[in-house]
């Protein structure tokens, strides 16, 4: 069967990996388990009914092997009890040149293949092939300036040869080999506010108009066309590992004054996590994923409700310092560009930020010492963590579209 083009807008989170896969939006974290000893049955893959269900359930129960190396993926690793691999917010060395930034997009593109096979009633246990187009993005001051060559060398990462994939939860491996036929890099946050916010959907424009409406009544006339045509803008993307402060001047990307910050909320819970053992109540856990769930867990005893009390009081005090570090950039910005007409918020980070703590207050403080009209909009919980992904959606249906007129 002749291949059919997959697209793929693969926006690789700290702390989450958003993807969309042929219109298909996926949400995983961004961890692995490397499995070194196998302890768990396959499914056999003569059990029509066994078979049906794995397929259905199976981005969640990713077993994998690349180059000759064998994981858990995304929520099958968080699931797990074997030590779990997340990037490191605190090396430096950004996500370009890391594993996950490979193993995670092409686990969940070959997983997908295997789905939409499935349904096509394709025989899933024969060699799998699938092309594919994708856009992505990394932090502003990773990708760099200038003459950089960031985006080339990590999209030649996918370009540059064929990637075989090997689903292990059937006693028959699947193979899928991935051939990449186009990869644009792109700027987090900046993919967010250029091409997101003014392109994109109905939905999202009214949870924009609504905010600026509860917050600015008296800039409720002006709403739509201040979203859909402001010229002068700011997006502060609050991811886990970095906060990106993207900056437009005039209708175009402001390379020069835009910047990332290396921290974001991931870098909040990591402090949180170190000092939680400190603490009066406090207690140990094996690492930040750990106290993420817990956070996120509803109590039904009082040990574990005071454990949540105890993580959440960890985390106010770990805040303050990503608040001044955003504060700073804001101001620069600021400084930069005095005609700034919007300052959207948003990343799946945000979402405590705005909820837990007067960072919205505290911007807006720092608006009437500049004297600036700019207005400041939360993109709200619902589009947060998924603007990067829509923005680089849109782009990667254009790619599609390049490729397939070719």
């Amino acid at each position: 069967m002749k291949n059919s083009l997959m697209s793929v807008a693969n926006d690789l989170g700290y702390g989450d990996v958003k993807i969309n896969i042929n219109n298909t939006f996926i949400k995983q974290p961004s961890v692995v388990a490397e499995v070194q000893q196998v302890t768990s049955d396959p499914v056999v893959s003569t059990n029509d009914q066994a078979v049906a269900k794995v397929i259905k359930n199976l981005l969640n129960n990713l077993d994998i092997t690349i180059d000759k190396k064998r994981y858990l993926v995304g929520t099958a690793a968080s699931n797990s009890t074997l030590p779990r691999k997340a990037f490191d917010i605190n090396s430096g060395s950004g996500k370009a040149n890391t594993e996950l930034a490979l193993i995670l997009p092409l686990a969940l593109i070959a997983a997908k293949k295997v789905q939409e096979a499935y349904d096509n009633q394709e025989d899933i246990f024969e060699p799998l092939k699938v092309d594919v187009v994708m856009t992505t993005a990394l932090p502003i001051t990773e990708i760099g300036f200038g003459s950089s060559d960031t985006r080339d060398k990590f999209a030649q990462r996918f370009t540059a040869k064929k990637h075989i994939v090997i689903l292990n939860t059937f006693d028959n491996p699947i193979s899928v080999t991935i051939s990449f036929k186009a990869v644009s890099v792109f700027k987090e946050g900046e993919v967010a506010t250029a091409i997101a916010i003014p392109h994109g959907n109905e939905d999202l424009q009214k949870e924009l108009i609504n905010d600026i409406k509860k917050n600015y009544p008296d800039q409720a006339a002006n709403a739509e066309q201040l979203i859909k045509t402001a010229k002068d803008v700011l997006g502060i993307d609050v991811g886990q590992g970095t906060t990106d402060l993207a900056l437009t001047t005039k209708g175009k990307a402001d390379v020069y004054n835009s910047e990332s910050i290396p921290e974001g909320y991931g870098t909040v819970l990591r402090r949180a996590w170190k000092f939680l053992p400190r603490m009066q109540n406090g207690y140990s856990l094996p690492d930040e994923v750990s106290l993420r769930e817990i956070l996120n867990s509803e109590p039904t005893n009082q040990i574990d409700k005071e454990n949540k009390e105890t993580a959440l009081e960890a985390v106010q005090t770990s805040v303050p310092s990503l608040i001044d570090r955003i504060e700073s950039g804001f101001n620069d910005a600021l400084s930069a560009n005095f005609d700034l007409e919007v300052v959207y918020i948003f990343g799946g980070g945000s979402i405590p930020l705005i909820k837990q703590t007067d960072l919205r207050n505290q911007l807006a403080e720092s608006l009437k010492r500049k004297r600036s009209k700019a207005l400041i909009v939360w993109v709200g919980e619902k589009y947060a963590q998924k603007l990067n992904e829509m923005g680089l959606k849109l782009l990667v249906d254009d790619l599609a579209a390049q490729y397939t007129n070719r």
